[in-house]
């Protein structure tokens, strides 16, 4: 869902959009003033701005300067609404850098569309710029990674070599499925303080379960940087001493006892999902879903999440 940040002083006008807009799949934070929309622009980093010409407190020719002067936020869509339908007025706005314009009265429609053809536009282009980094990086000597929202959004093929995964295995998958289990918390805590602007950068040496259940031991160091207006932590691996071989889950062990929600959490673990798939299924927040994650890595004596649905299958706590 595409957010629209709607600045303008005419209530009704905010309350119609927000109705049409909301209706058409849109996610819509309507202000009536320059200032606060400012102010949510760098809160939320919308994915497109629609902002009144003489909105109250700051005018939009003034919103749309302050918005460009910050990195993250300058690659918004800007949209600009005047009643002045006159060709220097629409020049003047246009020159700034203004991407698009709407002259009042018009169909809540026209927004709309204006609205989906900017942010498809939008769309072409950063994945055209995801292209070409991802070609000037792929085959780098270095292993890169980028990491958000709790998940790998990138790895290049070094990166893939280090832990043995593919790209397909290891894109959308939590750091904590492929960590020690004795590194998860340190490791985890380390990463949370970088996203909540504790510290902006990490060097840490923890280890990783390889695909094929081996302990690699790594350096991970990483940055955090915004891309496309989201915060995400960017950096590198490289591989420090040597692999160790990893027991996997002991046979025979004695049957552990599970908690109905960890049975059910386990069942999805299983299943590939990730820890956010997971609390959306059973309505939890990620800590909690990680929680119960750690906890029948605890009872199990694995050491990551493959280990734990192996261990799983073979001691009948899932049917494949």
């Amino acid at each position: 869902m595409k957010t629209v940040l709607i600045i303008d002083s005419d209530s009704e006008f905010l309350n119609n959009a927000t109705e049409y807009l909301d209706d058409s799949g849109f996610e819509v934070i309507a202000v009536r003033d320059g200032a606060t929309g400012v102010q949510r622009t760098l809160q939320y980093t919308p994915d497109i701005i629609v902002c009144d010409a003489e909105p109250e407190g700051l005018s939009g020719y003034e919103v749309f300067n302050m918005v460009q002067q910050i990195n993250s936020t300058a690659v918004i869509p800007f949209i600009f609404l005047t009643t002045k339908n006159t060709y220097n007025e629409l020049r003047s706005a246009m020159n700034l850098g203004i991407d698009d314009f709407l002259v009042k009265p018009f169909d809540m429609k026209e927004l709309k569309n204006l609205l989906e053809v900017r942010l498809e536009r939008q769309e072409r282009i950063l994945q055209m710029a995801d292209e070409k980094f991802n070609t000037l990086i792929d085959n780098a000597y270095t292993a890169i990674y980028i990491y958000r929202d709790q998940q790998l959004t990138y790895v290049n093929q070094k990166f893939c070599d280090i832990l043995g995964y593919s790209k397909r295995e290891l894109l959308g998958m939590n750091l904590v499925n492929i960590l020690y289990k004795d590194d998860i918390q340190p490791v985890m805590n380390k990463i949370n303080q970088c996203f909540k602007g504790i510290q902006k950068e990490m060097e840490m040496n923890f280890r990783v379960i390889r695909r094929n259940q081996e302990i690699a031991n790594i350096n991970w160091a990483g940055s955090i940087v915004n891309i496309n207006g989201r915060k995400s932590l960017v950096g590198a691996v490289s591989q420090t001493g040597s692999i160790e071989k990893s027991s996997g889950p002991r046979e025979n062990q004695d049957n552990i006892v599970l908690t109905p929600r960890e049975k059910e959490v386990l069942e999805y673990i299983c299943r590939g999902f990730s820890t956010s798939e997971i609390a959306g299924f059973l309505n939890l927040s990620n800590r909690t879903v990680e929680g119960h994650r750690n906890r029948l890595l605890r009872k199990s004596r694995c050491k990551n999440s493959v280990c734990l649905a192996i261990y799983a299958i073979k001691n009948g706590l899932y049917e494949v």
